[in-house]
């Protein structure tokens, strides 16, 4: 196990260094300039510290595992067990986009790959069957907010890291009920639709059909089987999950699916570079920011003047979830839990709430600003994928955006929907 993840980790790190470097490189030259709470190497010192932490490798290979599922045809194969699934309901391509943005977000983990993958089909499929763009768009959308929250989410293993001592195992397994309350609820917009305006169902399958599409789709979810069913049986770490999550990818695209070629690799690991070094780099530098916020006792004076206004927790939950939905607008997933995260923490803590409970309604809340304007950036790929305008998008939006706050309500207010998933295995006393 150890070999394979230090073969693994030597080669996404060896094209992975350059870039957080440069990354590193820069930003200390920044906060260098701007800051005299700390001496330049002081400075350089917690940005390496930051990122110098072996849980965020797990990180790396997620992206990696979703870059490499994303173009390797899994995408495609999950909308035709989707079909097999939901395709006879009232809205039958409105429902297999739901259960396909589900399933896929069992692979990937990304809003954004969700859209660029699932949305490239799908909104060209329901628009020639007569679904309107408008709401081919938003469906699609709202669907892809699934991929942050159900495994393997790499929000959930940052939320992990940033606010330590706390088990990404039971994270990800309080992913899933949240993840199947917001498909549920997406299901049943698109059963509706299908009942009021586009009653049309897919063509019947044969058995045999049916079966090879189960095989050849459940192959690729097999992803989620492997992850969740390695940690939570102890046998191995999320790390180490994402190592052989890494390779299990890899063998599927290249060996059994066969569509992702040799000469390919550079490419998709460029990709993963990329994200991987962006989401580094936001850790490097925010861990200047951490620390100042320490060091001058802000979350400290945040927590208790808040809790002396009032020591009621549904209001005060209420007041978290404001800060974070308004948060979310505004600022990326990623850095906002990066920030928030130590602010919101003491607050938490003194309010005697679970903090896998706080990770789960700081995910689920901030997946809203991911295809909410001004800012999201799943939007703005779905609105380059289907040529509409943000406007266009709003009005059938808002009712899927309704079902979500929904969802949020329920995670937030009854924890136990699903606190019972990470407890069962152990991770939650």
């Amino acid at each position: 196990m150890t070999v394979l993840i230090l073969f693994v980790t030597f080669v996404v790190l060896l094209l992975v260094g350059m870039p957080i470097a440069f990354a590193i490189g820069i930003s200390s030259a920044i906060a260098a300039m701007s800051m005299d709470v700390m001496t330049n190497m002081t400075i350089v010192r917690r940005m390496i510290f930051g990122i110098n932490s072996f849980p965020l490798l797990a990180v790396i290979f997620f992206v990696f595992t979703g870059v490499v599922m994303a173009n390797g045809g899994v995408a495609g194969r999950l909308v035709r067990l989707a079909e097999v699934i939901v395709g006879r309901l009232p809205g039958g391509l409105a429902q297999i986009n739901v259960m396909s943005s589900m399933l896929f977000g069992g692979v990937s983990g990304s809003a954004v790959a969700d859209v660029s993958s699932i949305g490239r089909m799908m909104i060209e499929a329901m628009e020639k069957d007569g679904y309107t763009k408008r709401f081919a768009t938003a469906l699609t959308l709202a669907s892809a907010t699934m991929g942050p929250i159900i495994p393997p989410s790499i929000s959930m293993i940052l939320y992990a890291y940033i606010a330590g001592s706390v088990s990404v195992g039971g994270l990800l397994l309080a992913g899933l009920t949240p993840g199947l309350l917001i498909g549920g609820g997406l299901l049943l917009v698109a059963w509706i639709h299908g009942r009021l305006y586009h009653n049309t169902r897919t063509p019947k399958l044969t058995g045999r059909e049916k079966l090879a599409r189960v095989v050849d789709g459940g192959l690729g979810m097999m992803t989620l089987v492997i992850i969740l069913g390695g940690i939570t049986s102890g046998v191995f770490t999320a790390t180490e999950a994402g190592a052989i999550a890494s390779v299990y990818a890899l063998f599927l695209t290249m060996v059994i699916y066969r569509e992702v070629k040799v000469r390919q690799l550079p490419a998709l690991m460029w990709e993963s570079i990329v994200t991987t070094a962006v989401v580094l780099f936001l850790i490097a530098t925010t861990s200047i920011f951490t620390f100042i916020l320490t060091y001058e006792n802000v979350p400290q004076w945040i927590s208790q003047n808040i809790l002396s206004l009032t020591d009621d927790k549904v209001l005060l939950l209420l007041i978290i979830n404001i800060l974070l939905l308004v948060t979310g607008l505004f600022i990326d997933l990623t850095p906002a839990l990066i920030m928030l995260v130590p602010i919101l923490l003491p607050l938490a803590q003194a309010m005697g709430l679970d903090l896998i409970h706080l990770g789960v309604i700081m995910v689920v809340n901030l997946t809203f600003g991911l295809i909410t304007p001004p800012v999201g950036t799943a939007l703005f790929v779905g609105c380059r994928i289907a040529k509409i305008s943000m406007v266009e998008l709003i009005p059938p939006l808002i009712p899927m955006l309704a079902i979500m706050l929904v969802a949020l309500g329920i995670v937030t207010y009854f924890p136990e929907t699903f606190m019972w998933a990470p407890r069962l295995f152990g991770f939650v006393p």
